[in-house]
C-alpha cells in the first residue's frame, strides 16, 4: 500500500520540468506545488480505481446473464451491480483535496497523504473484488452458484463502500487524525 503511494508520488515528482523544479525554491511555492502533486496523485489513483471497477462491472453483466433463469438470483446480482455502480460514481466524483482559503474545512497535507494511502488500500480491495467476481463467474459457468455465495460477495462490496465512506469523511473534515470521528 505504501509502495503504491510512494510510486505515484515519485512518478509525479519525476515528471516535473526543469523550470518547475527551479520554482520549488521560491518561498511558499514549494508547499503549494507539493500539495498539488498530492492532489494529482490522489486523482491518478482514483482513475485507476475506476478503471478496475469497470472490469468487475463487465463480469457482473456476464453473471447476470448466467443466472437469468433464477429470478431471485437475478435480483441479487442486480442489487450488487447497483452498489458497484454507486461505488464507481463515488470514486469518480470524489473530493479531490482542494480547499480555498475561505473554506471552512481545510484539507491539510497530512490529510492528503492519508487519503492517498487509503486510495492505495481501496485499490487492493478492488483487486480482491475482481478476483471474487471471477470466482462467482466461474461458479455460474459450472452451475454451482448459490445465494450464500452472492451474499458473501455483497458483504465484500458493502465493506468496500464503508471504507470509501471513511475516506470521504477524512476529505470533508469529519474524521480526526487518529481515525475517530469529530
Amino acid at each position: 500500500m505504501a509502495e503504491l503511494d510512494s510510486t505515484v508520488k515519485d512518478k509525479m515528482k519525476g515528471d516535473q520540468s526543469l523550470f518547475e523544479k527551479i520554482k520549488l525554491y521560491i518561498p511558499g511555492y514549494k508547499g503549494y506545488k507539493e500539495k498539488n502533486l498530492r492532489r494529482d496523485a490522489d486523482r491518478a489513483v482514483r482513475q485507476e480505481l475506476s478503471r478496475a471497477v469497470h472490469g468487475a462491472k463487465a463480469d457482473l453483466a456476464e453473471i447476470q446473464k448466467g443466472v437469468a433463469d433464477d429470478f431471485d438470483m437475478l435480483m441479487d446480482v442486480e442489487r450488487i451491480r447497483t452498489k458497484v455502480d454507486r461505488y464507481d460514481i463515488d470514486v469518480k466524483k470524489a473530493v479531490n483535496g482542494y480547499s480555498a482559503w475561505h473554506d471552512s474545512v481545510k484539507i491539510l497535507e497530512a490529510d492528503l497523504d492519508r487519503v492517498t494511502e487509503w486510495d492505495a488500500k481501496l485499490l487492493e480491495d478492488i483487486q480482491s473484488m475482481r478476483e471474487a467476481t471471477e470466482r462467482i463467474l466461474e461458479m455460474v459457468d459450472d452451475g454451482s452458484i448459490a445465494k450464500r455465495d452472492l451474499r458473501k460477495y455483497e458483504r465484500c462490496i458493502d465493506d468496500m463502500l464503508e471504507d470509501y465512506n471513511q475516506r470521504e469523511a477524512v476529505m470533508k473534515g469529519f474524521q480526526t487524525d487518529d481515525g475517530g470521528s469529530i
